[in-house]
């Protein structure tokens, strides 16, 4: 399967997660699953919209006497007579109606009075309910709660949104040659990294992530993943979907009531991917190398916790130019190679980074982008147009 397929696959296999209430600094980023609306008029009063002073609209003078002073989050209601004004601050409530707010800078102090230098048609207010009426749609059910929406949910007095739960999420690693990062290894043994980047790029969405080392030993690791999958939304795996003698992970997720919808795909790096299902639940078992958890992070993953969110579908790819010549060959399988990525206008430009081989990952350094290289196209040329995928650095 191509790689288009697979995440067509995955986002209509995945069910949309159950619901919760959390409070606006646990919400950045989750879908929110009602319309929320306003509970008064938005302003819920009229309001000065700059520092300056209030006069009466039908009052043709020029020279004020200043009555009284309205700083914001005052309540002084009370009416003006013809040559008389109210120095008020931005925000501040206009004491009654037909009024009008000359500038701070329309204006020119002459004691206790003012005197209009200029007088604009504006009226420089912000009357009720100009932004939005009690009852109001204020953001629509679907929405990704951005910095934006939780302020208009905060003004709103909207403090517990009812949004999608976080995914529980379960990563073990598999390898004997694997050590943890402080360690140094031994000859013949790798520090792993990829425990270090499944936890960020899950990080990036703010969904915590319980990981463990799984032994070599068959029927161990049976006995110890059966009970951390009982309660796993998505279960990730870390190497053992190749055909080694010791790659048992589909042998595994089938014991554990798995069923296999995907055992490879026709992408590069990440041919070994596993995708399997048990009821509501997903599992991936991602290719060891750490260049390919990149690719599949990024593709399939991705493509998962935006259906498991009830995030709307969006398209896979983008399109960008070529900033430096792609030298492909004649592989069959579409390769996505790593890249720096930056938006220049309307058009992102991708500087294709160093790509030795999947188990190379110092173009990771610098990689926000992963320009998709259709199977067979040999040498792509500096300024081409390709599509590519936006990686987990930009998100």
């Amino acid at each position: 399967m191509q790689a288009q397929e697979v995440v067509a696959l995955v986002r209509q296999t995945c069910r949309v997660l159950s619901s919760e209430r959390v409070p606006l600094e646990s919400a950045l980023g989750r879908v929110l699953r009602e319309p929320v609306c306003a509970l008064e008029d938005h302003p819920a009063f009229d309001r000065s919209a700059v520092d300056g002073y209030a006069i009466r609209l039908d009052d043709p003078g020029t020279r004020f006497e200043v009555v009284d002073e309205i700083r914001a989050g005052d309540w002084k209601p009370r009416s003006l007579r013809p040559g008389q004004s109210v120095r008020i601050g931005t925000g501040g409530a206009i004491p009654c109606e037909g009024l009008q707010v000359a500038m701070k800078e329309d204006v020119a102090l002459e004691g206790s009075a003012i005197r209009l230098v200029r007088r604009e048609a504006e009226r420089n207010i912000r009357f009720r309910g100009a932004d939005a009426r009690q009852g109001q749609v204020l953001v629509e059910a679907g929405a990704v709660l951005q910095p934006g929406a939780l302020a208009l949910l905060a003004s709103a007095g909207h403090t517990r949104p009812l949004v999608t739960r976080l995914p529980r999420v379960v990563h073990a690693t598999t390898g004997n040659e694997l050590v943890p990062p402080d360690q140094t290894p031994s000859q013949g043994r790798i520090r792993d990294c990829n425990s270090a980047l499944v936890r960020t790029f899950l990080g990036l969405r703010g969904i915590p992530v319980e990981q463990s080392r799984l032994p070599e030993d068959e029927p161990a690791v049976r006995d110890a993943m059966g009970p951390v999958a009982d309660h796993a939304d998505l279960l990730l795996t870390s190497g053992g979907a190749s055909v080694g003698d010791h790659d048992f992970t589909r042998r595994l997720l089938e014991e554990l009531g798995y069923a296999i919808l995907v055992s490879k795909t026709r992408t590069r790096p990440g041919k070994p991917l596993i995708v399997a299902t048990r009821g509501d639940a997903l599992a991936m078992e991602l290719p060891g190398n750490p260049l390919a958890h990149f690719v599949c992070l990024n593709l399939f993953v991705r493509a998962a916790l935006d259906a498991l969110a009830g995030r709307p579908a969006e398209p896979l790819f983008a399109r960008g130019v070529l900033g430096a010549a792609i030298d492909g060959d004649a592989n069959a399988r579409e390769t996505f190679w790593p890249a720096r990525c930056r938006q220049e206008g309307p058009a992102a430009s991708l500087t294709p980074l160093r790509w030795l081989n999947s188990g190379d990952i110092t173009s990771l350094a610098t990689a926000n982008g992963l320009i998709r290289v259709p199977g067979g196209s040999g040498r792509i040329p500096a300024g081409a147009e390709v599509d590519f995928v936006r990686a987990a650095a930009t998100a």
